[in-house]
């Protein structure tokens, strides 16, 4: 899931400058007693945004009758591709209005289909054929978002100073949410515990 992550922070391409000061956000997420992995962790910007994004480009692979990875946190305006690396057919679409409940259709092996995500909100991922094949994309207005490791850490690098709403959001439960201060640099430690 790392790569994923490494390859979506390697397409972004912000404009006007990355800031001369920033910090990085990082800790623990627990829920109940368990490791919060796969939860997403992001900070929303309460400022004007001195960005802009694009380019960003995000790929779900189609293998082993899963969707690879299962939870993709992506920015405003990022192309999703969906491969298929299975030697079945499979079929992609979406319920969820922020995504127009789009339709790919129905494709083999070693072909892609790609969508353009402008809304903010959650995309459930769903294949026609297979119906336990489930996926999460959450598209975000501001690229500071990291996906939860297997341990419960998480690290958001190179955040500007200011006032910002971290939200954790999980499939399975409410979304936490917490203003935090973030200093112009140095590292801001954040443990979150989230009752089930």
């Amino acid at each position: 899931m790392r790569w994923v992550v490494l390859a979506l922070i390697s397409s972004l391409v912000l404009l006007r400058a990355l800031p001369s000061h920033a910090a990085t956000v990082s800790g623990t997420i627990q829920i109940g007693s368990a490791r919060a992995e796969g939860a997403v962790v992001y900070l929303e910007n309460t400022q004007p945004a001195l960005y802009q994004v694009r380019h960003a480009h995000a790929v779900i692979d189609q293998k082993d009758l899963a969707f690879v990875p299962r939870v993709l946190p992506v920015v405003r305006g990022t192309v999703i591709e969906f491969t298929n690396s299975d030697n079945v057919l499979h079929n992609v679409f979406t319920p969820s209005a922020v995504a127009g409940k789009f339709d790919l259709g129905t494709y083999s092996q070693g072909e892609v289909r790609s969508i353009t995500l402008n809304e903010s909100g959650e995309v459930v991922i769903l294949c026609n054929i297979h119906m336990e094949m489930e996926a999460h994309i959450l598209v975000l207005k501001d690229p500071y978002f990291t996906v939860v490791a297997q341990d419960g850490s998480y690290q958001i690098p190179a955040v500007p100073p200011g006032t910002y709403m971290l939200r954790v959001w999980h499939e399975h439960l409410l979304p936490h949410m917490q203003t935090l201060e973030v200093p112009a640099s140095g590292t801001l430690t954040v443990d979150i515990q989230v009752e089930r």
